[in-house]
């Protein structure tokens, strides 16, 4: 007899981030915290470098009411690290790297590219560390942003299903969410210039379980809208243990959301998350910034 499935419980430690710098309240049991006390500008080297702990342990975190300038996200961004290339778009005029995420209040479509689970661009050979996004503009409700704690996920298999994992590549390829978008859109489509566009289709094997770059804490490195396959395995003995994998890392337990704010801003970590914004605001603008931090190779 089968049982029935309830939320996982246990490990769940999301405990306040303590620096001196500034405060930090958790957001959710699993992840994510807010930032107070503090507008990024003023945030000295060893604020940062405080920052980037309280990252790495609630692997998304907030602020309110900071009102950045393109200039400033560009440059508190460089504190954090070099940029990433980006893979859809060439930024704003005058700072290249900022990248703009804008949907008008007329504008309707059938889907948005980031409204499926994913990581940021995990089809390139050194997917970015860190994304960082700020809202300008935003609708009186829907456009918020959800995670999932892939590292907690990971801790929530039994060990036994995490030693089967270890030794698995994924493979991350932009092919089928390119299929997707064509048949919900009606048309054929490209992002990026001819070699971004081919990189995402060729993509890249990483593993399927990674160790954080600088904690060295496990995670599933995994998504529904990029993972297309494994390392060994046919599509049919694949598809199954990817979307186990999927389902498992997006249950409630395992998540957080936030609801935006004009002038609010959101880092988050690609090596311990995924995400999605739901398309659910239609007859509303909504108009973001986003930079991307390097990251390296996945181990």
């Amino acid at each position: 007899m089968w049982q029935v499935r309830v939320a996982p419980c246990g490990d769940f430690d999301n405990r306040p981030f303590q620096s001196n710098h500034f405060g930090v309240e958790p957001l959710a049991s699993s992840m994510g915290a807010e930032i107070t006390g503090v507008r990024l500008p003023d945030l000295s080297d060893e604020g940062v470098e405080s920052l980037k702990q309280a990252l790495w342990k609630h692997k998304m975190i907030y602020l309110r009411d900071q009102h950045l300038t393109h200039a400033e996200h560009e440059a508190f961004s460089l504190r954090l690290g070099d940029f990433a290339v980006d893979a859809y778009t060439q930024g704003v005029p005058g700072h290249r790297d900022v990248h703009p995420i804008i949907k008008e209040a007329d504008e309707v479509t059938p889907s948005l590219f980031g409204g499926g689970w994913h990581t940021d661009s995990p089809f390139l050979p050194e997917p970015p560390s860190i994304t960082f996004l700020r809202q300008v503009d935003g609708p009186p409700y829907g456009g918020d942003t959800v995670w999932a704690n892939t590292a907690l996920a990971f801790r929530h298999l039994s060990p036994t299903y995490q030693a089967m994992l270890r030794p698995l590549k994924v493979w991350m390829s932009a092919r089928n969410n390119y299929a997707t978008q064509e048949f919900l859109r009606g048309a054929a489509i490209s992002f990026g210039d001819a070699q971004k566009h081919e990189q995402g289709m060729r993509g890249s094997y990483h593993p399927l379980v990674r160790r954080h770059p600088v904690t060295g804490e496990e995670a599933l490195y995994i998504c529904d809208t990029y993972a297309a396959g494994i390392e060994g395995m046919t599509t049919h003995e694949a598809k199954p243990l990817i979307d186990y994998l999927v389902w498992h890392t997006t249950q409630h337990a395992f998540t957080c959301r936030l609801r935006w704010q004009p002038g609010m801003v959101c880092m988050w970590d690609n090596a311990a998350t995924m995400h999605l914004a739901p398309n659910d605001y239609d007859g509303f603008r909504r108009e973001m910034y986003r930079t991307t931090i390097a990251g390296t190779v996945p181990r």
